[in-house]
């Protein structure tokens, strides 16, 4: 998942500790029995050193994160040997400035009364270092914190939708009038067909303990997925009889998808389109590479039940704070399809 640069942060406190440290600067500066316009002067020019520093490296890490996102490869190295270069080259040219302001009688003589010859230049090359080294450590710190908060904030809405979503299926399981239409439809086999019903008992009962027991880790395997999606069919299909067919095709177990992502694609076909003999509802589960579908024939309603209309969007969410990809929706008037990529153990975007 990509990670924006606090920019506007890095700027404002980098501008507020130069402001401070100018400030200490000028402070200790008229103590030490300096004039008012050297320490304005000194101040001011140390001040506006350490803001062009800043504002270098901020622009240093725009430029060589854009290139390390195209290119692949590392570009701390190349962004520490860049900054210190251009540290030393700003260093130089404020130098330079302030030797043309004594020139012109402007300012008075602050830097350089003791050192002389070349050697000033590596001088003001090592303070230049130095301003930068506590620069670069400051920014470093705004980073990583910012990071850091953006983790936590994206690790709670993570909870909040994982657990959103665990509510939600939990309180559609446990409404009465899917327990009423289960326990009728188990009531009618066990009279007609004992080992029906046992079977359709047996995909309640798991379909019933995964939807209870929660998922702490947000994610489910693709083969626990599918399992729980036949589970969900093969009841509805007691109930639908040849008004609903599906398929799975499925060529891989391996792999995580976020949990009770696929049941609540199945439940959405039903609930919003006609199921008759003559027109069935047809569900098609495909697996294609390492990216799952589900893709129904249209037909819809014209009275739908009553629905939050949040299933669809809280699984959007879920899977983007997961993976940091999108679900691909597709409505061509005559299929409807939701299709989510697998997650591998490795590759997956998700942080505990």
């Amino acid at each position: 998942m990509k990670t924006k640069l606090p920019i506007k942060n890095l700027l404002k406190v980098s501008c507020s500790f130069s402001l401070a440290i100018s400030l200490f600067l000028f402070s200790s500066s008229s103590m030490e029995g300096e004039t008012m316009e050297g320490a304005s002067c000194r101040s001011i020019m140390f001040f506006f050193l350490m803001m062009f520093i800043s504002i270098g490296n901020t622009g240093l890490l725009v430029i060589l994160k854009e290139k390390n996102r195209v290119g692949g490869r590392n570009c701390t190295a190349w962004f520490y040997v860049s900054s210190f270069v251009m540290s030393t080259l700003i260093m130089w040219i404020m130098y330079a400035f302030q030797m043309y302001l004594i020139q012109q009688g402007i300012s008075a003589r602050t830097l350089g009364i003791k050192v002389k010859g070349d050697i000033i230049y590596l001088y003001t090359a090592v303070q230049g270092l130095f301003v930068n080294s506590v620069l670069l450590l400051l920014q470093n710190f705004i980073i990583v914190q910012d990071a850091n908060n953006k983790a936590q904030l994206e690790n709670s809405r993570l909870n909040a939708a994982s657990s959103e979503a665990a509510y939600q299926l939990l309180q559609q399981q446990i409404q009465p009038h899917f327990l009423f239409n289960a326990l009728n439809i188990l009531k009618s086999l066990i009279k007609k067909s004992p080992a029906r019903a046992e079977d359709y008992l047996q995909r309640l009962s798991d379909f019933l303990r995964v939807s209870v027991s929660g998922n702490k880790r947000g994610l489910a395997t693709l083969h626990d997925e599918v399992k729980l999606g036949i589970d969900y069919l093969e009841m509805q299909k007691v109930r639908f009889g040849e008004a609903l067919r599906f398929s799975f095709d499925t060529t891989k177990s391996e792999g995580l998808l976020p949990v009770f992502s696929l049941q609540p694609l199945l439940e959405n076909a039903i609930k919003h389109n006609e199921l008759t003999d003559a027109d069935p509802l047809t569900i098609e589960i495909k697996q294609t590479g390492n990216w799952i579908s589900v893709a129904n024939n249209i037909k819809l309603r014209s009275v739908t039940e009553h629905s939050t209309g949040s299933g669809l969007a809280n699984l959007a969410e879920r899977y983007k704070l997961l993976s940091g990809d999108d679900i691909e929706i597709k409505d061509d008037g005559k299929v409807f399809s939701v299709s989510l990529k697998i997650l591998d153990n490795e590759d997956r975007n998700y942080r505990r």
